[in-house]
C-alpha cells in the first residue's frame, strides 16, 4: 500500500491503496481499482527520484517522485505505513538508472494552449456535460464542439 499524490495549482489529489491492475499502453498507462484511478501519460516523465528523508520523530519517508522535462512533478508516491519497506532497496535497485549524479538538463516549459470556445454553443455545451458518465470522456466531449478544455 502507498499514498499516490498529484498536486497543481488548482487541486491535490491523495488516494492510498496498491497500484495493481497496471495496464501500459504506447499513449497512456492505467491503475484503476477501487483506490487507485489514474491515467498517465509517461512520455512526460522525464526523471524519477527515490527520495528519502528524516523525520523530526526519527522515522523516515520514502517516496519515489517524478517530474517533466522542466522539472515541474508530475505525481509522487510515498510509502505509508502498510507498505512493504523490506522490498524499498529492491525497487530503487530496479529502478535506478545510469550514470547518477550528473546535472539535470532541463527543457523550456511548452506553453498553454490559449482558450478555445464558444458561447453560442454553451447550452450544448452543459447538455453534453450532463451525459459524461467518466471524466475521461471529456475531453472527447469538447472536441465535438471544436473548443478545447480552456475554452469550455
Amino acid at each position: 500500500e502507498v499514498m499516490a499524490l498529484t498536486r497543481n495549482d488548482s487541486c491535490v489529489i491523495e488516494k492510498t491503496g496498491v497500484y495493481e491492475d497496471y495496464r501500459g499502453g504506447p499513449h497512456a498507462a492505467l491503475v484503476v481499482n477501487d483506490d487507485i484511478d489514474l491515467r498517465m501519460f509517461p512520455r512526460h516523465w522525464t526523471f524519477a527520484f527515490a527520495v528519502e528523508k528524516s523525520l523530526s520523530d526519527g522515522g523516515l519517508r520514502r517516496s519515489v517522485q517524478v517530474f517533466d522535462a522542466a522539472g515541474d512533478a508530475v505525481h509522487k508516491i510515498f510509502l505509508t505505513i502498510a507498505s512493504v519497506t523490506e522490498e524499498w532497496p529492491n525497487l530503487v535497485q530496479d529502478l535506478r538508472l545510469e550514470p547518477q549524479g550528473s546535472p539535470l538538463a532541463l527543457i523550456a516549459r511548452e506553453p498553454t494552449e490559449a482558450a478555445k470556445g464558444d458561447v453560442a454553443k454553451a447550452d450544448q455545451l452543459r447538455a453534453e456535460w450532463d451525459k459524461i458518465t467518466d471524466t475521461h470522456q471529456f475531453l472527447q466531449m469538447v472536441r465535438k464542439l471544436k473548443m478545447n478544455r480552456f475554452g469550455a
